[in-house]
């Protein structure tokens, strides 16, 4: 065996441990040694001078930018109106710890609802929900629950005292009893004297009653621990959805922190192969009540995990799809007679975007219901008949109304409807797609009146007494406010301000601005100057991109941490004298289903063709350098960045991967096949978006991140291509990210950044 020369440098600093992997002209494969050297050097502790943290051409460090409250400052979460009245819950950061407010809007005053600090059990306040009387809220221990007195401000429990783990929790209709599931199995709890009564019996690590999966969590839900049942209003039926994994793969994640390191297992289902086998159930609260099966629409592979009854509680409601995501129907059963019939079928020949649907609202008594649909090319309101005859579009035009659970807190319930049925209100695109305004609809004329204030990003939601919105909104330049308005946008109130950034931040001037495609489709983009910019210089770029489907990156909101960090890599990349640019290619969200269908059947070469058009504007313009061009994605921006690399090599003279999908059969069913259908279905597609065959094409040396933990986008990605890269006698930077899942956190975070940014600056700045 040939062997060449190969570079291991280690880094180690305050912040924790980091291995960077440079191979150069080997076909030797390292990666066991990489994994082996990484255990003891994190084992020999981690001490020293500072590292990345304090390099680079500016005073601002990662580090700094990661600090809890660096960029944003503290500010409310987890906002839950009263469902009778105009009081509001939310947390508040209080002298480092999280308090639960008590926020009362016709008088303005708040107050401390519940400090943890002075309980057991370590309650957590984000838990809080709200009592259908509006007189109790639930709350969460580490081992029990909690039912906080509202008026009394008294604190019962504990209730379901003994293991930890218990999710999915909820009052029942009347209060008097909480569902939970624990251990994958139902549970209610009664209030009064703490008796706990076990509904489903079949639970294990591969059967899930009322509680979700990893790739259902993931693809179709909120990302949270939430419900996959629904109890009837009159609290007698429970409808619940039960996922049987047994036949789904089993793929392993290492703790390498144990010595020997563990090996645990996640059941994900890569394209092409076994979903969970879905199967709803409804069964009487009354003691031996036979469970009944809810029969499904033939063709059915999912059933979403949002479900309604109607308000008579004599039928119960469920969305389907087939796995081809071609077919979505909304479903009703009836519990008298036991059969299911389909009120909506909402059909398209490229797919639906069935995560952006949800449960029906029911109006006018329960005579007929609400129902958001994108059958028209945007997601709009429309009215049906509860026999399933349509009655009315409400609302129409090319923009829509926001559903996605990104952008809003309550994503089960995106329409807002008050008390009597008249009056519904959302989050909708109708000024420009870079904003959301708030906007209120009289179901009966069909008249539209915005009711937010100000340019920006908006969301909101209405008081239970249809009296009062909190409206949390930002901009560009805008940390987020949280007001209170009248339901008619009247009398506006602050309730709290975010104090924006704690740090003396460079300032850098940020553009939105419109490209033409080469088709002549408009896309938006933005681009970040420098904050000493100096139009007579020329300035190198990178290219900081996601260019996935369901997601929208140019927005007029305010941008710190989360999945992408965009403030923090404009001030790191800004600060090593280079423009950063942004734009939101065919595929985004935020446009209509229109621009997102030319990825059908292939995720990579739509995005990148817009992306070079991007580019080619750059180019265009006199102060930007276009032999400096790199590029910057994690998550699907990390794939884009390695398809771009080996397709256009002579564009980009560097980029940053991030936890990229090498090969789409790698990846989950539900998001794949949405768009690629299955590899058997649609094999030139997974054939002609793969990057690991290409590994040979690449020109410039790759600077790789991946978590050592990642359940959703496998380290089996990294390490296939890394593999190819060897073989082919081609250069890479890899960093390894120690227990660290798809989203950076932390010192992992610290880290992914101040690499990006030192490899960036080196290659783009002209030090290497």
């Amino acid at each position: 065996m040939q062997v060449g020369y190969n570079r291991v440098r280690f880094q180690t600093d305050t912040r924790g441990c980091s291995v960077i992997v440079s191979a150069y002209r080997s076909r030797l494969v390292v990666f066991s040694l990489v994994l082996s050297l990484l255990v003891l050097t994190c084992l020999g502790g981690c001490g020293g001078p500072p590292g990345k943290s304090a390099r680079g051409k500016g005073g601002i460090t990662a580090e700094q930018l990661v600090a809890p409250n660096a960029l944003m400052g503290p500010g409310p979460s987890s906002l839950q109106w009263s469902p009778v009245a105009s009081s509001l819950t939310y947390v508040e950061p209080q002298d480092g710890r999280q308090v639960l407010m008590l926020y009362d809007a016709p008088s303005g005053e708040k107050s401390v609802l519940l400090d943890p600090a002075d309980h057991e059990d370590d309650i957590d306040v984000t838990s809080a929900q709200w009592s259908d009387s509006g007189e109790s809220i639930l709350l969460v221990g580490e081992k029990s629950f909690w039912v906080l007195r509202v008026g009394s401000r008294d604190l019962e429990g504990p209730l379901a005292e003994g293991e930890a783990g218990k999710t999915s929790m909820m009052f029942l209709p009347g209060n008097d009893y909480v569902s939970y599931v624990q251990d994958n199995d139902i549970y209610t709890v009664r209030v009064s004297d703490g008796e706990v009564r076990r509904l489903t019996a079949d639970g294990s690590d591969t059967v899930y009653n009322g509680t979700l999966d990893w790739v259902y969590t993931e693809e179709l839900a909120t990302r949270a621990a939430q419900p996959g049942y629904a109890w009837s209003p009159d609290g007698k039926w429970l409808m619940y959805l039960r996922l049987d994994d047994s036949r789904v793969q089993n793929h392993p994640v290492t703790d390498y922190d144990p010595v020997p390191p563990t090996v645990s297992h996640t059941r994900y289902p890569t394209a092409g192969s076994d979903n969970p086998a879905a199967t709803l159930y409804a069964i009487a609260l009354e003691e031996n009540a036979e469970t009944k099966v809810i029969p499904l629409p033939e063709g059915t592979e999912y059933v979403l995990p949002f479900f309604a009854w109607t308000p008579d509680s004599s039928e119960a409601l469920f969305i389907t799809e087939n796995r081809d995501h071609t077919v979505l129907a909304l479903n009703a059963w009836d519990r008298a007679s036991g059969n299911s019939r389909t009120l909506i079928e909402e059909t398209d020949k490229d797919w639906v975007n069935e995560y952006l649907y949800t449960a029906p609202m029911f109006v006018d008594g329960g005579r007929s219901f609400l129902w958001l649909s994108e059958r028209d090319g945007f997601m709009h309101l429309y009215r049906f008949s509860r026999a399933g005859e349509l009655e009315k579009q409400l609302t129409s035009g090319d923009w829509l109304i926001d559903s996605n659970a990104y952008d809003i807190l309550t994503p089960s319930r995106p329409v807002h409807v008050n008390r009597e049925g008249t009056l519904a209100y959302f989050s909708a695109t109708r000024d420009g797609p870079l904003e959301r305004q708030v906007y209120r609809l009289d179901i009966e004329t069909g008249k539209l009146r915005r009711v937010s204030k100000g340019p920006g990003f908006h969301s909101a939601a209405l008081s239970g007494d249809g009296e009062y919105l909190w409206d949390q909104y930002s901009g560009t330049e805008k940390p987020p406010i949280t007001a209170i308005y009248r339901e008619d946008g009247s009398e506006a109130k602050v309730l709290a301000e975010c104090a924006g950034p704690s740090l003396d931040l460079p300032g850098v001037k940020r553009e939105f601005l419109k490209v033409r495609a080469d088709d002549g489709v408009e896309l938006s983009a933005q681009m970040v100057k420098p904050a000493n910019f100096d139009p007579d210089k020329r300035y190198g770029v990178v290219v900081h991109w996601y260019g996935g489907p369901s997601l929208q990156l140019i927005q007029d909101r305010y941008g710190p941490t989360g999945l992408f960090q965009v403030m923090e890599r404009d001030v790191l990349y800004t600060q090593e004298g280079l423009i950063v640019w942004r734009l939101d290619n065919r595929g985004s969200y935020g446009r209509g289903h229109a621009f997102e269908t030319p990825i059908e059947g292939h995720l990579g070469p739509a995005a990148l063709s817009d992306q070079l058009a991007g580019i080619d504007y750059l180019r265009s313009l006199p102060y930007v350098d276009g032999s400096r061009i790199g590029c910057d994605g994690h998550s699907f921006g990390g794939f884009l960045t390695l398809y771009a690399m080996v397709h256009e090599p002579r564009v980009f003279k560097c980029g940053v991967s991030g936890s990229p999908p090498t090969d789409w059969k790698y990846y989950d069913t539900i998001y794949t096949e949405r768009y690629m259908k299955t590899p058997q279905q649609n094999p030139q597609g997974y054939s002609e978006t793969e990057v690991i065959s290409r590994a040979k094409d690449l020109a410039a040396e790759p600077l790789i991140i991946h978590g050592l933990a990642d359940t959703n986008v496998h380290l089996q990605n990294s390490i296939n291509f890394m593999q190819a890269l060897e073989a082919a006698d081609k250069a890479f930077i890899f960093v390894p990210l120690p227990n660290q899942n798809h989203d950076y956190e932390g010192n992992g975070m610290v880290t992914a950044l101040s690499d990006s940014a030192e490899y960036i600056g080196e290659r783009l700045s002209g030090t290497k």
